[in-house]
């Protein structure tokens, strides 16, 4: 099954993290952007910003997705494939997942992981289902006493 991650959150990154760029873009040629006369290296930089801007915009709407398998979640981003085992994860933050709409999860080597929800909440539904090894709040302690939750 395939979960595709929520566009409003990604798209909602992607503008924060493209205006910094634009305004980063700006500043470091404020002397070339302020002048009177605009030439065609200004428009040359300007067009090129927003093609490749518009071309990241739409890879990272259509790349980022999870594929739901029975033994693990296979979480796509760009080129990168990531693979989690649901034998591997221990705990999981039912109260940060929740409430922030991201779901926190700690696997058995101590690692913590974010995934955001897809539009609908299933991933969160998928690792409870199906990770068998998770335990209360405070056994994980135990085990895991410098992992701060």
């Amino acid at each position: 099954m395939k979960l595709v991650v929520d566009r409003k959150r990604t798209l909602l990154i992607f503008l924060i993290a493209d205006l910094s760029f634009a305004l980063l873009l700006f500043l470091s040629g404020i002397n070339l952007f302020l002048s009177k006369e605009w030439g065609a290296s200004q428009i040359a930089i300007i067009v090129l910003y927003v093609i490749i801007s518009a071309v990241m915009l739409l890879l990272a709407l259509t790349r980022n997705y999870y594929i739901v398998e029975n033994k693990f979640l296979l979480v796509v981003k760009g080129h990168k494939e990531t693979y989690h085992h649901y034998a591997d994860v221990v705990f999981i933050d039912k109260e940060r997942s929740l409430r922030k709409r991201t779901l926190r999860f700690y696997t058995n080597k101590g690692k913590v992981h974010n995934l955001f929800f897809d539009k609908e909440g299933k991933i969160y539904e998928v690792f409870v289902k199906r990770c068998h090894n998770i335990v209360d709040k405070e056994q994980f302690k135990k085990q895991y006493p410098k992992i701060k939750i």
